[in-house]
């Protein structure tokens, strides 16, 4: 029995483990993205801010919900016992570090 995709997103366990895929995949994207920028770093970069390196430095925004996902899915496999004892410990891990990275983005400046 298939279960469709508009019964999946109704889902609260199915949002929880799509919202840390979506969060380690920004994340990814964001520090490879930010290593390439530094390393192609040049003269008019801080003059002229291409529009790649705004989608870059906009990430951090798409980091944080997708924390408050992955938050709101481990707090409701803990309520509810949605997965296995594993699983959820390896949810709060996972947004317990999400939190840490988040706080790090605040502390260099990437998010107000």
């Amino acid at each position: 029995m298939e279960i469709s995709l508009g019964q999946r997103v109704r889902n609260p366990a199915w949002l929880g483990r799509a919202s840390a895929v979506g969060l380690c995949v920004t994340l990814l994207v964001f520090a490879g993205s930010f290593v390439f920028t530094l390393m192609n770093l040049d003269q008019f970069t801080l003059l002229i801010v291409p529009a790649w390196l705004q989608v870059v430095l906009a990430l951090p925004y798409v980091v944080a919900v997708f924390t408050f996902g992955t938050i709101a899915g481990a707090v409701s496999g803990w309520r509810h016992s949605r997965w296995s004892l594993a699983a959820r410990i390896h949810q709060t891990v996972l947004a317990g570090l999400a939190l840490l990275f988040i706080w790090q983005l605040t502390v260099l400046g990437f998010l107000p």
